[in-house]
């Protein structure tokens, strides 16, 4: 049987997963991924992402390809009666503190051969369609994965973790001892992509049609595409609905027939709300859905899995590295489980509105929203526990856990969004004031460690080709509205924690030395100062 060794062996060739193998590869670690489908899936599945998520996709896709195959929503996201009285708007139209439109639509397949070229860019991926998970052993040191191709011929695949990216069905996930949490939410809904053969305007561009008669969704399929969602009734079968001609049937009434689109995909899909309760034991992890499954109101299911596969991918190169002590791995649990677990009972909070069958039900609901008596909807969560700077009681007004700003900057005559012109990973971001030059020898020798960048930012009245630039003075205003003097900011843009004081700085360094527990020492430290 042939042997593959890699440091980080990935089951599942998905989005979490190529980002996952993306930002292993980035850091120049040795990465098998492993796919039992031989080629990649053609049809549209996820259509939305956030500000956040673009931001992350950033890291391995460039900004203009992302721009490319997004379409940013333009108003509000409407929920409406029967009568198309509105319930509840939500403003999708505004820019996130990402530096990206806080809301976009996009076409899969699209997005996933973005990702596909920056794997294949990258010599330490290897790329493997074709072959099946059906065995796995772990061990003190290693995990053995066995893998076959269509031919059925084995190759054993030794690596240090292993991580299960492979859908709600994961393998990896059936091999560790696991329980879930399962909030009993399920519904079937008949899925279907069209590519309108016309220039049509679509008001509203996204709406949640509550209609007892057929919750409905239509919402942007991402650039030239539309999608309808339509929930299978009490009284019908998924069988029933899965079928070419009621999807045309369906969508009569919006008029869209063979004559003005093509019917690019109808498929039915069960919407669940669970997750399991522990996404690491030992060295196998999981991520995406085959950590969570997210019913799709707030189209929050694709971008929570690029969101684990963030996290776990700069914990995973400070243990490969030596950098920091095996036990950061059990902070992913830590960190990502009660943000998921806020973003699945947001979106159940929404499927609970729309998901109204009974006329009668449906009534008390629309008197319930429209005389303001509805429970209010559930704020978007930050991250509330893990590596972040706790020790102090303003702790929560120091903004750790809370996403960074990222915004246009000038950097060596170039202007760009913050990451695209300094690079990615560990940062101390100040304004005018270089904030190294407050801590001693031991704090900037972790912080090399760490491969972080000190950036200090000047404003755009100032001329300085060395130096960040502040382009439309969002950073100016950030420091001056919250006071601080410097802020840290994790590989996964969260904010570790900030300092009004740059004598505190020390203070924050020290602890997170403290949490990351570091145990060797590198050299990849890069100063962006003034």
């Amino acid at each position: 049987m042939k042997n593959e060794i890699f440091d980080v062996a990935i089951v599942g060739y998905g989005p979490a997963g190529k980002l996952l193998a993306a930002l292993l590869g980035q850091k120049g670690w040795k990465v098998g991924v492993y796919e039992r489908f031989p080629e990649a899936f053609s049809l549209p599945r996820a259509v939305h992402y956030d500000h956040e998520v673009a931001r992350i996709l950033q890291t391995v896709i460039p900004t203009i390809d992302i721009k490319t195959i997004s379409e940013r929503v333009q108003d509000m996201y409407e929920w409406c009666n029967a009568d198309h009285q509105a319930l509840l708007k939500l403003d999708w139209s505004e820019f996130g503190i990402s530096g990206w439109p806080r809301d976009m639509f996009f076409n899969q397949p699209e997005l996933e051969r973005k990702m596909d070229i920056s794997c294949k860019s990258l010599s330490t991926v290897s790329i493997n369609l074709g072959y099946e998970a059906v065995g796995l052993s772990e061990y003190q040191d290693r995990v053995d994965l066995i893998v076959k191709d269509f031919q059925g011929v084995q190759t054993k695949v030794t690596a240090r973790y292993v991580v299960g990216c492979d859908g709600s069905n994961s393998f990896v996930r059936k091999q560790m001892d696991h329980t879930f949490t399962d909030l009993g939410f399920q519904s079937d809904w008949l899925v279907v992509d069209i590519i309108p053969k016309e220039e049509r305007e679509w008001k509203p561009s996204n709406l949640q049609l509550c209609d007892p008669a057929r919750p409905t969704t239509v919402v942007s399929g991402g650039p030239g595409r539309r999608r309808w969602e339509f929930m299978v009734l009490p009284d019908e079968t998924k069988e029933e609905l899965n079928h070419e001609e009621v999807a045309w049937r369906l969508l009569e009434p919006w008029n869209i027939s063979a004559d003005n689109a093509i019917l690019e995909r109808h498929a039915v899909y069960t919407f669940r709300a669970m997750w399991v309760d522990d996404w690491r034991k030992g060295r196998l992890m999981l991520a995406g859905d085959a950590a969570h499954l997210t019913p799709p109101f707030m189209g929050q299911g694709l971008c929570s899995g690029l969101r684990d596969s963030k996290n776990l991918a700069w914990k995973l190169d400070l243990v490969l590295r030596g950098v920091a002590d095996e036990a950061i791995l059990d902070t992913y649990t830590t960190e990502r489980k009660p943000h998921t677990q806020a973003v699945i009972e947001a979106a159940l909070f929404l499927g609970k509105m729309i998901c109204v069958t009974d006329p009668e039900a449906a009534k008390e609901r629309d008197e319930a929203f429209l005389t303001g008596k509805a429970p209010e909807f559930p704020e978007f969560p930050n991250m509330t526990d893990g590596i972040l700077y706790k020790n102090d009681e303003a702790a929560s007004e120091l903004h750790a856990g809370r996403l960074s700003l990222q915004s246009e900057v000038t950097y060596k005559g170039v202007t760009s969004l913050l990451d695209d012109a300094v690079g990615q990973g560990w940062k101390v971001l100040s304004f005018l004031d270089d904030a190294s030059r407050f801590l001693g020898s031991g704090q900037i020798e972790f912080m090399e460690q760490l491969g972080t960048r000190f950036i200090t930012i000047i404003p755009n009245q100032e001329i300085s080709r060395d130096a960040v630039v502040d382009v439309k003075g969002k950073y100016a205003q950030f420091f001056d509205e919250t006071g601080f003097k410097a802020v840290i900011v994790r590989p996964d843009f969260y904010i570790f924690g900030a300092v009004s004081s740059f004598d505190r700085l020390p203070i924050l360094i020290d602890d997170l030395s403290r949490q990351i527990k570091l145990n060797r020492k590198t050299d990849n430290t890069r100063y962006i100062t003034q």
